[in-house]
């Protein structure tokens, strides 16, 4: 995934509601200078910008830097719509064609959101732990010989594809094209319309596979619910099952990634994380803290005139209350830059807030624990490589092309 200058059109009014004091000039897709720190740009923004400003780029939109009125977006489902969630409104999937339940609105969505969070609750992370774990570290042992792989491709995409296709028992003759696409998706260089067809193509007789004759996955599953009284339809199987490829595959991997990498520039980090393994919830939930992937993935559709803090929001305004201004709200979490294993953490933001919090947050805390428990305890000394080190670039979600780590092998 790679940055890029004005791919979409700069918009050359203001609307007439804007008032000049709020226009602020900042692009999602460059939030600092080349080879900056993204998470350091986005913290400063909250600084250096109004606590919510209207930005030409990007088709022009709302963007809020305020934890409070970023909570006040992401709770309210009856002015702010869910039919537009990624920057720019063009990368979304056509009205009335999005995934179920996230492009959902009341009341659908909950109904959808209930047997979601059915899915991928409790029961289902905890029957899948033992073959998450056994794949995680046969895919350790197999590169701690080696002395150096690159995270990305090798670990970052490898556990949560497997873990994708353990739990809806995904054929393999699917799993290669899909994979390719769902990277894409997350590049804001791609035309995404295309992806979307491709994967619509290739999930649809996977999908009706399991309507016709239902296994003891988590797709079949999904098929066998009511909603409203009614057995779930084909078409909103199919978007649920793109939505947990999507989820699964790409943001999954992305967060690795990027906690993966700042493990890899922090030895004293490591050595906390070995000596504390009792205290593995609190670092699993200050690391996805620190690093929330989704930059430009939580926008909404403005459908009802509103104030926000000092802006009036129009009806078919779009507005991004990012994820990153609650994760580093210094009233919530003091020195947010830090990385602090023993902070207290009740509701994590990289989730999201309000009704469109991730449903899939335990499974994604599940993989994290066992990546961070399995990798220390097998290659514990371990960096980036000096001659390829490059750091992660905007789009959709913060992410790695490649990550080259490199560590000491024990002679055989």
């Amino acid at each position: 995934m790679t940055a890029t200058t004005a791919t979409y059109a700069i918009r050359e009014d203001v609307p007439a509601h804007v008032p000049h004091a709020l226009v602020f000039d900042y692009d999602v897709f460059q939030p600092g200078p080349p080879g900056a720190d993204i998470f350091e740009e986005l913290y400063k923004l909250k600084h250096r910008a109004p606590p919510i400003f209207w930005t030409p780029y990007n088709g022009g939109h709302w963007y809020v830097t305020d934890a409070a009125l970023a909570e006040q977006v992401l709770a309210d489902q009856v002015n702010f719509s869910s039919q537009v969630l990624l920057l720019p409104r063009e990368a979304n999937p056509p009205p009335g064609q999005g995934f179920a339940p996230i492009h959902l609105d009341p009341p659908e969505h909950g109904l959808y959101r209930r047997i979601m969070q059915m899915a991928l609750g409790r029961k289902f992370v905890v029957d899948a732990l033992p073959g998450i774990r056994a794949f995680a570290i046969d895919l350790i042992e197999g590169l701690k010989p080696k002395g150096r792989c690159d995270f990305i491709a090798e670990f970052g995409y490898e556990l949560p594809t497997q873990v994708f296709l353990s739990l809806v028992n995904l054929p393999e003759k699917y799993a290669a094209p899909l994979k390719a696409r769902v990277h894409g998706l997350h590049d804001v260089t791609t035309d995404k319309a295309p992806l979307f067809v491709e994967i619509n193509e290739i999930l649809v007789p996977f999908v009706r596979e399991r309507m016709a004759d239902p296994g003891d996955d988590l797709v079949s599953w999904l098929a066998t619910q009511e909603i409203d009284g009614k057995p779930v339809t084909e078409e909103r199987l199919h978007s649920m099952t793109t939505l947990l490829l999507i989820a699964g595959l790409g943001t999954i991997a992305d967060s690795f990634g990027c906690i993966a990498g700042y493990l890899a520039d922090h030895p004293d980090q490591r050595a906390w994380i070995r000596a504390n393994p009792d205290k593995m919830n609190g670092i699993v939930d200050e690391l996805l803290r620190r690093f929330p992937v989704t930059i430009a993935g939580t926008a909404r559709l403005c459908v009802g005139d509103v104030q926000v803090g000092d802006a009036l929001i129009k009806s078919d305004d779009v507005i991004l209350p990012a994820l990153a201004m609650m994760n580093f709200d210094e009233r919530a979490y003091p020195d947010p830059l830090a990385v602090d294993f023993e902070r207290k953490i009740p509701l994590n933001p990289t989730f999201g807030f309000g009704p469109h919090r991730c449903p899939g947050a335990a499974l994604t805390r599940a993989q994290l624990s066992i990546l961070i428990e399995e990798w220390l305890n097998r290659i514990p000394d371990f960096r980036i490589a000096p001659s390829e080190a490059a750091p992660p670039t905007p789009g959709i979600n913060v992410s790695y092309d490649r990550l080259i780590f490199e560590w000491p092998v024990e002679p055989a």
